[in-house]
């Protein structure tokens, strides 16, 4: 009779798991079914391992009170279902001494509230079994039963039927969870196909992809500038975090391949385009483990192939208006003043009103390849362009291989010095964050300050003629205005080597006589100079007697062979002075 019984369970359990995919419907049914065979069972517990906690969940149960077993959350190893979950293995804890010691590492919390789950029953069982949930030799969870009766003490017997219906269990468990995955990847592609196809940007795609995860979002641009959250939750979290972000991607990111950070509980994953060049971060903030399961890694992957096109698709638009302002510019620099119709002056914002300045950037020779330079030079290009957005001044760039030209609108009344050091400031700044990311030279020529349009090329000129100059001689600048060379303008276009004649062919012998007798003659002559030929005032500058005044520039005329110090022997030691002055340190170092 007893096994006609069992048999009739174990008949009832199959028909449960074909007859619905309601995972509840099939596992209440699968326990009634086991408490119906195994005689003496008083509580069974069903606990199944989530990955993202780590721990397991009661998920169902009967005999106990489930609104308190359902808040416990057991870690593998604690508690006799803990312990069942390690070994994979079924268990039997038949006396009480050994459910006790199988109890013994229960924490505190859980501790209470099992006791008020099984409300009247002792809190120690007088006889436990644990069967484990098996899938593909992975424990997903114990199906467990306790007897509080001191006439019951189970045995291998009633292990063997309790595992029979935990086999069931794991099919029905499989069952449920191979169509909520194929539901849920439906649901993945749908949603996140909808976000893009709707063209809602960034934080639609962001917000969609937190929902499907469960997870806080957050993408930055390559710069590490926030471009989208999932929430203000997590736009706090992006902004405080931003720092260490920046240090875990520059220290710790592998060259393929996404970073988990178990301190920040952060994973960040590259945003590349089709050419693998990151343009962008995703991170994830997950309260968690960094057990994303194989559908979060699915959403997220095609999230980020989303995220790649839209940020692509910004900068294309940008690129694009960018290109036809420097179009426009290249017909201002060609003097093609009637070429505009009213919108495109609007667009350009000439004025009466405004002063204009020119800039030239060129990238030199850098030794690279043609493929890394151009990934570099797109990353300088994208940088550049960022930062130009933040002035406040309208700008027109026009873009050409290896050089920008550059036109400034200036609407307010600051001074032309007080313009060139802003852009002193801007492009020091920019090489900063360049540098931050990349090795990357260029260098910066800035002409005068002008007041009408038809003077452009008079300023485009001179700013080429100061980049030109940086790039000819090798000079550790980054920017050099046209402004700052004063007389050494007469010089620029002048070949190096005969300047170096003429400093030579004039005030070699006294810069020779200086170094190799550790005096200052060029020096004292230089002071006495610029004081007007005044022995007073410049004895005073240096520091020393008249006498010794009148004494090295005695020494000056015989080391140089001269009559006197005035005239045009002035006027030639003082140019020569200037020239070397000029081979000697570059113009314009910062």
């Amino acid at each position: 009779m007893n096994k006609d019984k069992q048999l009739m369970s174990l008949i009832n359990a199959a028909q449960a798991l074909t007859s619905t995919l309601d995972l509840d419907e099939v596992l209440q049914q699968l326990i009634n079914e086991t408490l119906n065979v195994i005689d003496g069972a008083d509580a069974i517990l069903l606990f199944v391992y989530d990955k993202r906690s780590g721990k397991l969940a009661a998920k169902n149960g009967v005999g106990v009170e489930l609104s308190y077993l359902q808040e416990i959350k057991l870690h593998p190893g604690e508690g006799m279902t803990g312990k069942t979950f390690l070994s994979k293995r079924g268990q039997i804890f038949s006396h009480v001494q050994e459910t006790e010691r199988g109890m013994e590492n229960i924490r505190g919390d859980n501790k209470s509230l099992f006791q008020k789950a099984v409300g009247a029953f002792r809190y120690h069982p007088v006889s436990t079994i644990c069967a484990p949930l098996l899938s593909k030799d992975e424990c997903i969870g114990v199906l467990t039963i306790d007897s509080f009766s001191e006439d019951v003490h189970f045995t291998e017997h009633h292990l063997l039927l309790l595992e029979t219906f935990a086999a069931q269990a794991s099919i029905a468990i499989e069952n449920a969870k191979f169509f909520a995955d194929t539901e849920r990847s439906k649901k993945i592609h749908a949603e996140l196909a909808t976000a893009s196809i709707n063209q809602k940007g960034l934080e639609q795609i962001t917000s969609t992809l937190s929902q499907l995860i469960e997870e806080e979002v957050c993408v930055y641009n390559e710069f590490f500038d926030l471009l989208s959250a999932s929430s203000p939750y997590s736009e706090e979290l992006g902004a405080s975090k931003k720092a260490k972000i920046i240090t875990l991607f520059k220290e710790e990111m592998p060259k393929d391949g996404s970073l988990y950070c178990q301190e920040e509980k952060l994973t960040l994953i590259p945003i590349k385009t089709d050419a693998r060049i990151i343009i962008g971060l995703l991170a994830i903030f997950s309260e968690g483990t960094d057990n994303l399961d194989t559908l979060d890694l699915l959403a997220i992957d095609l999230a980020n192939n989303i995220f790649a096109r839209e940020i692509i698709g910004q900068e294309r638009l940008l690129s694009d208006y960018y290109k036809y302002e420097g179009y426009l510019l290249d017909q201002l620099l060609s003097q093609r003043f009637d070429f505009f119709s009213g919108p495109q002056k609007n667009i350009i914002g000439l004025s009466d009103n405004y002063r204009y300045l020119c800039i030239n950037i060129q990238i030199p020779n850098q030794l690279l390849e043609f493929e890394e330079l151009n990934v570099k030079k797109q990353h300088f290009h994208r940088l550049l362009f960022r930062e130009i957005k933040k002035l406040n001044y309208k700008v027109l760039v026009s873009e050409k291989n290896m050089e920008y030209d550059v036109l400034v609108m200036i609407h307010d009344r600051k001074t032309e010095e007080e313009i060139i050091e802003i852009f002193y400031s801007f492009f020091k700044d920019l090489k900063a964050k360049l540098s931050d990311l990349i090795h990357f030279e260029f260098h910066v020529g800035v002409g005068r300050v002008f007041m009408q349009i038809s003077e452009i090329q008079s300023s485009h000129r001179e700013a080429k003629i100061c980049s030109d100059y940086i790039k000819a001689n090798g000079k550790d600048l980054i920017i050099l205005s046209y402004k700052s060379l004063g007389i050494y303008r007469l010089f620029i276009k002048q070949e190096q080597q005969e300047l170096h004649e003429y400093v030579n062919s004039t005030i070699g012998l006294l810069i020779d006589y200086d170094r190799t007798h550790s005096t200052d003659l060029l020096s004292t002559l230089t002071v006495y100079m610029e004081n007007k030929q005044n022995m007073t005032l410049t004895a005073k500058q240096c520091f020393v007697h008249l006498n010794t005044i009148k004494y090295r520039l005695q020494n000056v005329k015989e080391i140089l062979g001269l009559k006197s110090l005035e005239g045009k022997e002035m006027f030639e030691l003082q140019l020569a002075i200037y020239l070397y002055e000029y081979v000697k340190k570059g113009i314009g170092r910062q």
